[in-house]
């Protein structure tokens, strides 16, 4: 079956394809049929912008003498405002591409996915020391409802040290993720390479991603333990 980040990489080549896989992908995820919108969206304002009419006469080269410097002039003062206006849709795609809803799932995976380590099944709890020195930077502290942490680390994720810390379940351990300077408007599901998990708003606090890795997890599952790690977090001053 498809996967958010493999149909992207194939979509945003052709907007239009009609490839059935991607068909069957799109009617079936929300996220990626928004995303395939937005791209033909782009696309149709880039076609736009380059439909520049540059009117110069036949047979008379843009400065081949004075009467013609005028519409010359004229001539390129559009073409410089049809290239303005491209890299502004260039730009403005760009940014819209790197919206939450697109890349911070696809973030939080390729960071986990780079510590392998940290997916141990442990009884042994961090000590009280390390978890704190890892959370107090973003001012929180955990409470013990929140389950047993077999591992925490402060690791630079998008430009700043954010806590990475593992707690272990009866489904096994649960990667948690606070992102203090990542904030999305409603809790965003993602299942890629292997990895199942969801985005949770955290009013006035970023957000926190809550996933697990294997063909069996359970998303019910992933829900309930985002809800009671995210009431186990205390903020503090």
């Amino acid at each position: 079956m498809m996967d958010h980040a493999r149909y992207r990489m194939l979509i945003v080549s052709d907007p239009r394809s009609a490839d059935p896989e991607l068909r069957e992908h799109r009617e079936s995820c929300q996220e990626c049929s928004l995303y395939t919108e937005g791209l033909l969206r782009f696309e149709s304002r880039l076609e736009r912008a380059l439909k520049v009419d540059m009117p110069i006469r036949a047979g008379v080269p843009p400065f081949a003498s004075k009467t013609s410097r005028r519409p010359a002039v004229r001539s390129w003062n559009r073409m410089a405002i049809a290239a303005s206006i491209l890299l502004c849709l260039v730009v403005a795609g760009g940014l819209w591409l790197a919206l939450p809803g697109t890349s911070l799932a696809a973030a939080v995976v390729a960071h986990v996915d780079g510590e392998p380590q940290a997916w141990q099944r442990s009884d042994v709890a961090v000590p009280d020391p390390r978890l704190n020195a890892v959370l107090r930077d973003s001012k929180l502290e955990l409470a013990p409802s929140a389950g047993t942490v077999t591992y925490a680390s402060s690791c630079f994720f998008r430009g700043h040290y954010v806590p990475h810390v593992v707690v272990q379940t009866d489904s096994g351990p649960v990667t948690v993720m606070v992102l203090v300077h990542e904030s999305v408007r409603k809790p965003l599901q993602f299942d890629e390479h292997g990895y199942r998990g969801t985005i949770v708003p955290m009013p006035g606090h970023g957000s926190i991603a809550v996933l697990m890795r294997g063909p069996g997890t359970d998303r019910e599952e992933i829900e309930r333990i985002a809800a009671q790690v995210r009431n186990a977090i205390v903020w503090t001053p």
